[in-house]
């Protein structure tokens, strides 16, 4: 995964150009999940991830993973798309794939379960 395929799929997600310096919502909550996203899948520096957006300084990178992150948690739409691309990128499952997955591994638990209480019987 590269930078430039992360910033695409945020770009495309959240219809916004993160190259813009504006400091509103919009902006500075999509380049905190690019960000976010870049530190996760990539192994670029502060300064390289800032430098992929024209932005100068390594300190913004680390603010937005730092604080603005905690931020989007509280915005739902930004929030799912986060998760969204986590899950694709990471190739992890969907809620739904997880439950059904745990109602699985409760059935088998169960059968063991059964399994002993039949032989403490005997």
């Amino acid at each position: 995964m590269t930078t430039e395929e992360i910033k695409q799929e945020v770009q495309e997600q959240l219809n916004v150009d993160l190259s813009s310096v504006s400091r509103r919502r919009h902006f500075t909550y999509s380049r905190a999940l690019y960000f976010k996203l870049c530190r996760d899948y990539t192994d670029k520096t502060f300064t390289e991830l800032a430098e992929t957006v024209g932005l100068t300084h390594h300190a913004t990178v680390m603010n937005a993973i730092n604080s603005t992150m905690y931020d989007v948690e509280c915005e739902k739409k930004y929030w799912n798309v986060y998760k969204k691309l986590d899950r694709e990128f990471g190739k992890k499952p969907t809620t739904e794939q997880e439950i059904k997955q745990l109602k699985i591994k409760v059935q088998e638990l169960e059968q063991v379960i059964e399994g002993y209480r039949f032989k403490l019987i005997k």
